[in-house]
């Protein structure tokens, strides 16, 4: 019976250290994307399938199977630390606070327009970026009053909202499997010009789509210049593959944390999906993921930014 045990437990750790190969090895294998945004679950699960070898006492297929686990996690880790020394490199100059961000995608389904538009007014947040926004639809009334500019159009559901004015408003499309996705504006706030980009991303597992459309987001911010924000539904992770060679491409950095907001019944436990990314002299000082959903599959992000002032 342990023999067995043991046995089954093995085969269940190979195909999780295949998982592991795919998170950390570009391999080209269908849903690779989705693997890397579930680096640190896939090992996690290597790891707990190391100690129950432990238990039984296969001590070698423990350790290498731990092994593989803590390179995959010192891999991860390595891609964190490079972001946050971008990060770091800004917040390291005198700062002063410059606004709060709410990004949220609500559900398109959501029935609680009515608390989601209340929740937006007792945020404080001078930006608000709504993905699937059409719950708030008929309270525009009641956001008006806190946010009287907004990115409305019709053929749209991802809203920017804003205290100041926005000019320069942009309404497009990144590739062709969802329409009028990528929304970008601008606002003075305090006396700086802040570049705003709202972006819904395709999921990771339609391939080639997700890549081409972190290409298309590439291209549309090589176009703005200065302090700029970049909020969203990445459908992935920051430290996946796609959105690094995005970070980097652009020299973006992200918040001080990796508040999970996927799916919402795993709390603390999920996958960060949802981001927010500045690229200097905006930092983020403090990100976090909203206590309540209000029935969306998604938690919302609060953000505090600040502009770096001093050398």
């Amino acid at each position: 019976m342990l023999r067995e045990f043991r046995g089954a437990i093995t085969a269940l750790a190979l195909v999780a250290c295949l998982a592991a190969l795919a998170v950390s090895y570009d391999v080209g294998i269908p849903g690779q994307a989705l693997l890397q945004t579930l680096r640190f679950h896939v090992a996690a699960m290597v790891l707990g399938l190391s100690v129950l070898l432990f238990i039984s006492g296969a001590w070698w297929r423990g350790v290498l199977f731990l092994a593989i686990a803590g390179a995959s996690v010192g891999q991860g880790a390595l891609i964190i630390k490079a972001q946050q020394d971008v990060r770091m490199e800004v917040a390291a100059k005198e700062t002063r606070p410059l606004f709060k961000l709410l990004s949220f995608n609500i559900l398109s389904n959501n029935r609680n327009g009515a608390a989601i538009a209340d929740f937006m007014v007792a945020s404080g947040a001078d930006v608000v970026m709504l993905m699937e926004a059409s719950p708030i639809d008929k309270q525009r009334e009641k956001t008006r009053v806190a946010y009287p500019y907004a990115t409305f159009c019709e053929a749209c559901d991802s809203v920017i909202f804003s205290k100041t004015p926005l000019t320069d408003l942009k309404v497009s499309s990144l590739g062709p499997a969802w329409r009028n996705r990528l929304v970008t504006a601008s606002t003075v706030i305090d006396g700086t010009r802040v570049n705003l980009v709202l972006a819904h991303l395709v999921k990771p597992y339609f391939d080639d789509l997700a890549a081409g459309e972190i290409y298309g987001l590439a291209q549309a911010l090589q176009r703005l210049e200065g302090p700029l924000l970049l909020a969203g539904d990445f459908n992935a992770a920051a430290w996946s593959d796609n959105v690094v060679r995005l970070a980097n491409w652009r020299h973006l950095a992200p918040g001080p944390a990796y508040p999970a907001t996927w799916p919402v019944g795993l709390g603390p436990l999920g996958v960060p999906i949802d981001n927010v990314f500045t690229r200097a002299p905006l930092v983020i000082t403090d990100v976090r993921a909203t206590e309540d959903a209000f029935g969306s599959n998604h938690r919302g992000l609060l953000a505090e930014v600040a502009l770096a002032t001093g050398s």
